[in-house]
This record gives C-alpha cells, sequence and structure tokens, in this order.
C-alpha cells in the first residue's frame, strides 16, 4: 500500500515539535509503508504506518520492556498518530545489518542464541495484548491441509508428510504458550558486526513455545528454492549446532519445526485456496523442513555430509 508522504511528515512534525523531517522509504519486504525520517538536529527516526492494533500492541510491548533488551528499540512518540483509518509508530532507530540465517559467522550464531534467549525472557515478561493464534495454530493449520486434500485427492497426495505428522508434534498439548515475536526472520532482525544488535517489527507479537521464533529464523531460510545445495548444507548444520546447545527441550524444537512447516504450507494455501499446483509447491517448499525435523528427532547422528572426508 501506498500513504501520502506529505500528510506522514507534517504529522510527524506537528507530533514531535521539529521541522518537517525527510522520509526515506526503506527498501525491504514489508506489508506496511516504512521509512528511515531524517530531523535536522536530531537523531534518525524508524516510522512505519499500520493498522491501529498493531500500533498499540507494539507500544504497549516496547514502552514495557525496550529498556530491559538492548537490541529492541524504544518508542519515540508514546502514541500512534492517526493516519486517516491507519496510525503511525515512531520508533528509534537501530543501526543493523541484515544477515541470513545460512551465512552466520560462528560468532553470530553464538550472538543469536544469546539474543534469542533474552528476547524470549523479556517477552515471557509480557502481560499485555498479543495478537491470538486463532487459524495460526498448528493444529486449525493441519485441518487446513485436510480440507484441502478432501477436495482435491490427487493433489491432496503430495502432502502427505505434512498431513502425516503425528498428532503430539501437531498441537501444543498441556504445554504453557509464553508471548513470542511470531516473525522473527532475517528482515526482522539485525547484527553489529558479530553482535546480535536489533529486532524489528514487534506489531504482532502472538503465544506460542519459547523455541518458535528463532525456530522460524531457520525455516523461514529453508523453504527458499533459490538456495543453492552447499547454503541448503550449511544451513542445516547450524541450525543442529543452535538447537544442541539451546536451553529448550527437543521435543518442543519438535512441536516448533512442525508448526513452522504448516504455517508456510497454509500461507500458500491462502493464497491459491483452491488451486491445485499449490501442492507441488507446498511439497518443494517442505522438503528441506523436513530434513530439520529429522536432525532433531533422530537425535544428532552425524549427517551424509558430516561423514564425509
Amino acid at each position: 500500500m501506498t500513504v501520502d508522504t506529505e500528510t506522514l511528515a507534517v504529522t510527524l512534525a506537528e507530533r514531535l515539535g521539529t521541522d518537517r523531517p525527510s522520509l526515506v522509504p526503506l527498501g525491504v519486504k514489508c506489508a506496511w509503508p516504512v521509512f528511515r525520517a531524517e530531523i535536522a538536529g536530531h537523531s534518525p527516526i524508524f516510522v512505519k504506518v499500520t493498522e491501529r492494533a498493531a500500533a498499540e500492541r507494539a507500544l504497549a510491548f516496547l514502552g514495557a520492556l525496550a529498556g530491559g533488551c538492548p537490541f529492541l528499540p524504544r518508542p519515540v512518540l508514546l502514541e500512534a498518530p492517526a493516519l486517516g483509518e491507519l496510525a503511525v509508530l515512531c520508533l528509534e532507530w537501530k543501526e543493523a545489518r541484515r544477515v541470513n540465517a545460512e551465512d552466520m559467522t560462528e560468532g553470530q550464531l553464538g550472538s543469536f542464541l544469546d539474543g534469542c534467549v533474552r528476547l524470549s525472557r523479556a517477552l515471557a515478561a509480557f502481560t499485555g495484548p498479543v495478537a491470538p493464534l486463532g487459524e495460526d495454530a498448528p493444529d486449525r493449520q493441519h485441518a487446513q491441509l485436510a480440507a484441502y486434500a478432501a477436495r482435491h485427492p490427487f493433489a491432496g497426495r503430495l502432502l502427505r508428510p505434512l498431513l502425516g505428522i503425528p498428532a503430539t508434534e501437531r498441537t501444543y498439548g498441556a504445554r504453557p504458550l509464553v508471548t513470542i515475536h511470531g516473525d522473527l526472520q532475517p528482515e526482522n532482525y539485525g547484527f553489529d558486526g558479530e553482535r546480535f544488535a536489533a529486532v524489528f517489527d514487534t506489531d504482532d507479537i502472538t503465544q506460542g513455545l519459547a523455541c518458535e521464533d528463532a525456530t522460524y529464523a531457520f525455516t523461514e531460510r529453508a523453504r527458499r528454492g533459490s538456495l543453492s545445495s552447499a547454503k541448503r548444507r550449511r544451513l542445516a548444520e547450524l541450525f543442529r549446532r543452535f538447537v544442541a546447545i539451546s536451553p529448550w527441550p527437543r521435543d518442543e524444537w519438535l512441536i516448533a519445526i512442525s508448526h513452522a512447516r504448516l504455517r508456510i504450507a497454509a500461507r500458500r494455501l491462502a493464497r491459491h485456496p483452491d488451486a491445485a499446483f499449490v501442492a507441488l509447491d507446498i511439497r518443494l517448499r517442505d522438503r528441506p523442513l523436513r530434513t530439520f525435523a529429522r536432525l532433531v528427532a533422530e537425535g544428532w547422528r552425524k549427517t551424509p555430509w558430516e561423514a564425509q572426508p
């Protein structure tokens, strides 16, 4: 979507009590307009135009917890000014570089784990409003796939690996859920050299298992068809090491991986709910994620490339 940048600049100037800022659109993949606002005599700020409910959730969360997590941005405005039916979220600018999971160095991997643990602890302490899981719950996503397979039996055969996920791995059961980021992909975190330095896009914090954010950082990359074989091996190896040294139990990792697989599939179905071809696309995206599930389930036996001289 697009916004009237002149109106946005005027709104910001009035609320911040400054001259009209210059707005530089950020070239990142985002459903909502995002900018770097340059203001004379001030540090740059991050500006996002989004739904009011999402902006208010983000402000409630960041206002409560940003001080305890140095990589979370602080709110610049404690309210989200209206921009038509939308709202404007103004946050501290965090200088950080995007690093895809498969490109992390050894130092970045360790810092990422430390950052994920610290983020999880901060999120778990948050008692404010979060986005409900609703149809994003793993058991409901599995039901969506099953319904699609019933409508398209031939195409549904391609989804057997997903439909065959054990019931114990597609439901949270009695496990207590905590607040999680919900979309910790490379677009939404960054590094300063080797140091994990920033987390972005806290508009849609939701509920899940503590390890789900870290899981999605790896599985979001694994589903991409553009990765070379070498990159995929590197990604799987980093994931194996990450899980082995993490504080979260293996059964929760299995659930988190299954949920990531189902979420990716459900989002593809949402775009093409009755297209038979989407089953092939889902299967291709899911194949490398099954490797992740196997690595966890097998208890870290050596993978073929590790056994090679």
